[in-house]
């Protein structure tokens, strides 16, 4: 049972003032500055997960043509009509008139003729962060419940020297059906730039690039040049370092900015390549960061507080998006959706689908910093044990509930990032987190040491 809250005070159960500096995390953990994971462990996993996973592509392997009827297929799953009732913010229920709509936007017509000549793939870089939609529109549609926090059609974000293959487009052409590496869906065409396959995969490869390791950084204002002018630039972003350029860059000394490559769309659509000047005061730095305990726990804290945003809307992110864009500043790849985390098997886990609560309490014993834990559609990242022997968790995350000491259901929001402990939450007023944890995955070790 936890105590009430007085309203002076947040109504996080168990959660001090201290425990919201990553400070205090890394004082309580074992060996914060061990490498975890070494870069060749790191790329090798990445290629075997990008080989093996269903839902994660090696652009460098992909197909180069599709057949109509391969393509047809892949459109279909990610743009399947819901099972369920959909509505506007005005509450009136999408008909089958508005999928329709949409539908005829998709412009399937042309991939559903006899003709067998096969669609080739072309290529482009992500010129500014972009949202997958699993429509081609903006509308925003919601569930029954009317959270107009969570629109369904939304999807995931691309970001900035991203690869991508572009496969079809919409009858407005305004969108694009789009193969990223761990996702497919429709984006609008303003956010990429075309070019060949060679040189998108080179640029997004590059051994000597700069790499976002704040939450956000930004390029350097020009007014020479608005394409590459105070563009922003996510965590985990990496771009292209300039190894030779002018002392002026857009009029400004370059002595003090790294200058990277950032690809630009022009009017055409085609790519531009030009330099653009980020700030040393930014939080960015050249190449990965090592895996560590340490640098787990500071990366998740640069999020602490940001607004949830399901599926990277509200220009954020949510518990996947969150989890992928702190590995990402370690080199790290990973499905992008919750269940895939999950579900599919790719690193030392603990599965816990018909373990008992005692069961599973003895497997959260193992645990340490970094540790992914899976309840259904949510992922949570272990902090450690607080002074009382807690478990903690950083997620972002939209809901919140627990039993009061008075035996009463409290219900609020989280609605960000947040640390809480685990014990206490409840999935919904019948589950607890704990009965609702179905797996542990540790993407820093071989194995766990199972019961």
């Amino acid at each position: 049972m936890i105590a009430e809250t007085t309203a002076s005070s947040h109504d996080i159960p168990l959660l001090s003032a201290a425990q919201l500096a990553p400070d205090y995390w890394l004082a309580r953990t074992d060996t914060p500055d061990q490498i975890l994971r070494t870069p060749a462990q790191i790329a090798a996993t990445n290629a075997q997960l990008l080989r093996t996973l269903p839902d994660m592509l090696d652009l460098a392997s992909a197909p180069e043509h599709y057949s109509r009827q391969t393509l047809l297929a892949l459109i279909e799953q990610s743009s399947a009509l819901p099972k369920a009732p959909r509505f506007y913010a005005d509450g009136r229920q999408l008909t089958p008139a508005d999928f329709a709509r949409y539908q005829q936007n998709m412009a399937l017509a042309a991939l559903s003729a006899s003709d067998e000549t096969k669609v080739q793939a072309r290529y482009a870089l992500v010129s500014s962060r972009g949202i997958i939609r699993a429509f081609p529109t903006l509308d925003r549609v919601f569930n029954e419940g009317m959270d107009t926090d969570i629109d369904r059609f939304q999807e995931t974000a691309v970001f900035p020297g991203q690869p991508l293959q572009v496969l079809h487009y919409s009858q407005d052409l305004q969108w694009a059906f789009v193969r990223h590496y761990h996702y497919s869906g429709w984006l609008q065409v303003r956010h990429f730039a075309l070019t060949d396959k060679t040189t998108a995969l080179d640029f997004a490869n590059n051994p000597d690039f700069l790499l976002v390791s704040g939450a956000r950084a930004f390029t350097n204002f020009t007014a020479e040049q608005p394409a590459v002018s105070e563009v922003a630039l996510d965590m985990g972003v990496r771009l292209p370092l300039l190894k030779q350029f002018p002392a002026l860059v857009h009029d400004q000394n370059s002595a003090f900015s790294y200058v990277v490559q950032l690809p630009v769309r022009r009017q055409d659509g085609n790519l531009q390549l030009m330099p653009a000047l980020i700030a040393r005061s930014q939080d960015v730095r050249t190449g990965y960061l090592p895996l560590t305990r340490a640098n787990i726990i500071r990366q998740s804290f640069k999020f602490l507080g940001e607004r949830y945003g399901w599926g990277h809307d509200y220009n954020a992110r949510d518990c996947s998006g969150f989890i992928g864009e702190v590995f990402k500043t370690f080199g790290v790849l990973l499905p992008r959706n919750t269940s895939s985390l999950g579900k599919q098997r790719f690193a030392a886990e603990i599965q816990l689908d018909n373990a008992t609560d005692p069961e599973k309490a003895q497997a959260l014993s193992q645990t340490s910093t970094g540790d992914l834990l899976l309840i259904p559609g949510h992922v949570m990242l272990v902090l450690g044990r607080a002074d009382n022997g807690q478990l903690f968790v950083i997620h972002s995350v939209n809901g919140l509930s627990y039993f009061q000491s008075n035996g009463q259901y409290y219900q609020s929001k989280l609605n960000g990032v947040s640390i809480t402990p685990l014990l206490p939450l409840q999935f919904n007023q019948h589950t607890s987190y704990l009965q609702a944890l179905y797996n542990i995955k540790s993407l820093t070790r071989e194995t766990y040491a199972h019961p």
